[in-house]
């Protein structure tokens, strides 16, 4: 695999990785948004009902929660965030693609964008990242040999936070 075989597949990683990121906080925010409106309904009618004050306290105890986890991770503004990056991304993945040499300095230019791209960039969550990379290796063909190992717990809280990102690793060396 030469230099520009490798970069290309780090830009579809990235692509598939921030269009991961993408659907996660867009749901995140819809379901976010539903329940809160769900628990502010249920709570103007238990209000009006005088369905008791443990009913109430809990329907506004969710509003509260679901709408204060909304605001503090800002998955609206975050949704859009990746979404950008991975267009971005794939404009990259574009250009490699249609390029017709993989000299040292096309591929020297195409890093350069690369990393461009990537001063925008949050910090990359590992274990999402490696789920990311083993479905490319899945799309291209690649054998199940060479697949990281990922445990069902890691993929869980993938989206959430790195658990034990320093134990995955492959039975052999992918590109």
């Amino acid at each position: 695999m030469d230099d520009l075989d490798k970069l290309l597949f780090s830009v579809q990683r990235s692509v598939r990785y921030h269009h991961r990121r993408t659907l996660f906080f867009d749901r995140f925010h819809k379901t976010s948004t539903f329940l809160s409106a769900l628990s502010g309904t249920a709570t103007l009618v238990s209000v009006l009902a005088k369905a008791g004050p443990g009913w109430t306290l809990t329907f506004a105890a969710a509003v509260a929660v679901f709408s204060v986890s909304d605001l503090v991770v800002e998955t609206a503004r975050l949704a859009r965030v990746h979404n950008d990056l991975s267009k971005k991304f794939f404009e990259l993945e574009k250009e490699i693609v249609n390029s017709e040499n993989s000299n040292p300095e096309t591929v020297s230019t195409f890093k350069i964008k690369r990393l461009d791209i990537e001063i925008n960039e949050p910090p990359p969550l590992k274990v999402l990242d490696s789920i990311c990379h083993n479905e490319l290796l899945r799309a291209l063909g690649y054998d199940k040999s060479e697949l990281l190992e990922i445990k069902w717990y890691q993929r869980l809280f993938s989206q959430f936070v790195d658990i034990r990102e320093y134990k995955i690793h492959s039975k052999i060396v992918g590109p």
